[in-house]
């Protein structure tokens, strides 16, 4: 009999050091990153986020537009089995999710992003650098 009330605090203790980890808040840091890259930003709670790469709806240099399109940076957050998508915008406020525990991802403000060239051209590639901030 004694052992039912060791296991059952053992279990307990299991959960409630489990839930003291989740709560901790992620680091503060800049990340630079290329299209398909990922991280682990918690590798006990297999969170994770990857660059998907980018969406340019910008005007082409040698082209009229009616409006001047933005680049769109594309994340996956993986918090174990289930992925949610998300996307920066430059000037556009960033991203939260309970899952970053009180965090908030954004585009650095010296993100230099690529020029569009012509028509037919697209930049190689759209190398990113966020900021992660505990707010």
């Amino acid at each position: 009999m004694r052992s039912l009330p060791r296991i059952c605090c053992t279990g307990l203790a299991a959960v409630l050091l489990t839930a003291c980890a989740a709560t901790e808040r992620l680091p503060e840091a800049r990340y630079n990153l290329v299209e398909h890259q990922a991280i682990s930003l918690a590798p006990e709670q297999r969170l994770s986020i990857t660059y998907e790469g980018a969406d340019d709806s910008r005007c082409p240099d040698n082209a009229r537009c009616i409006s001047a399109g933005q680049v769109a940076y594309r994340f996956t957050l993986r918090v174990g089995g289930i992925a949610q998508a998300f996307w920066l915008v430059p000037g556009k406020p960033g991203y939260t999710s309970p899952a970053l525990r009180g965090s908030r991802i954004e585009l650095d403000r010296h993100l230099a992003v690529p020029a569009r060239g012509m028509k037919e051209e697209r930049p190689a590639s759209y190398p990113v650098a966020f900021n992660m901030y505990n707010h």
